[in-house]
């Protein structure tokens, strides 16, 4: 049972990537094998609408896309993390969100099917639900599940402020654990 955590900030050692982690702990502490990926080590393009996914089942773009399609279809459970970028996911996740979703849409959804998925958004202030709800709507349009206490909101600016959000941090600990008990 494999939970992969999808980091969409492109600041390694944040606030999103301590929230994410937590979450990624309470997971492997309820007996799951955990992974996170950082969006911004792979190289993906935007989605250019050129629907080749529909004809082909596979991206006409040539970058890591594909790679980050197969990391994410061999979890059993996924935990996608953005901060709030002017009240929506980053660039980085947004352009995950497009690439992913098309395939997996051009495939019928067949990858995703089964799979229980959780989000975490960080913001400063503002833009934490809209922010969640990016993640959500990539979710729910291929039927991955999301169980109760599938939306975590983390609030800190500087590196490192998120330790003080000592509720945020509990709430990650059990979306890692809600996510391994639904998976079971």
């Amino acid at each position: 049972m494999l939970v992969l955590g999808a980091n969409g900030s492109p600041r390694t050692g944040g606030n999103t990537e301590i929230m994410l982690n937590e979450a990624l702990k309470s997971a492997k502490a309820n007996g799951a094998e955990v992974k996170m990926i950082r969006l911004c080590d792979y190289k993906i393009e935007p989605c250019k609408g050129c629907m080749t996914c529909f004809k082909t089942g596979k991206c006409a773009i040539k970058d890591d896309g594909q790679t980050l399609y197969e990391e994410i279809t061999q979890a059993n459970g996924i935990i996608l993390a953005s901060p709030s970028y002017f009240q929506g996911v980053t660039a980085q996740m947004k352009t995950f969100i497009d690439r992913i979703g098309f395939l997996g849409l051009a495939r019928e959804k067949k990858d995703f099917v089964g799979k229980v998925g959780g989000v975490v958004a960080v913001a400063r202030r503002s833009g934490l639900s809209s922010t969640a709800c990016d993640m959500i709507i990539f979710f729910t349009a291929l039927g991955v599940a999301i169980p109760s206490g599938g939306r975590v909101y983390g609030v800190g600016n500087e590196i490192g402020d998120v330790l003080k959000d000592h509720e945020g941090l509990e709430t990650a600990k059990l979306l890692g654990k809600s996510i391994v008990v639904s998976m079971a």
